[in-house]
């Protein structure tokens, strides 16, 4: 047997806009981080191109690490991307059956009051 009382609801809700919350500050630490990775990558890059002495692999290295962190950031849209596809495409099948039945009973209402 569930009790639900309204301290369990608001606990509820309060725990699901801390998550988001915590979602939210994730992400944007993470897009700090990849934006201070370019920067320090580009000038690394500018002071080699100068003739300073940064070896050439360090530059490949961090390079494939910008390229490795957008490919992560690109496949974890696509992922959201596809999750909210596949709840759209049910909820308009479920929205197009209710349609369909109530043409139905609409019909079915009209045929009984005709004479």
């Amino acid at each position: 047997m569930v009790i639900i009382s309204a301290s369990n609801i608001i606990y509820h809700m309060a725990s699901k806009k801390a998550t988001m919350v915590l979602k939210k500050i994730l992400s944007n630490i993470f897009k700090i981080l990849i934006i201070i990775l370019v920067i320090v990558t580009a000038y690394q890059i500018i002071k080699a191109i100068m003739g300073s002495t940064w070896a050439t692999e360090n530059i490949i290295i961090a390079g494939m690490g910008i390229i490795l962190a957008g490919l992560f950031v690109i496949v974890g849209f696509l992922i959201n991307q596809g999750n909210m596809l596949g709840r759209l495409d049910e909820r308009t099948k479920n929205i197009g059956n209710s349609l369909s039945k109530l043409g139905e009973d609409f019909k079915q209402h009209l045929e009984k009051k005709s004479p």
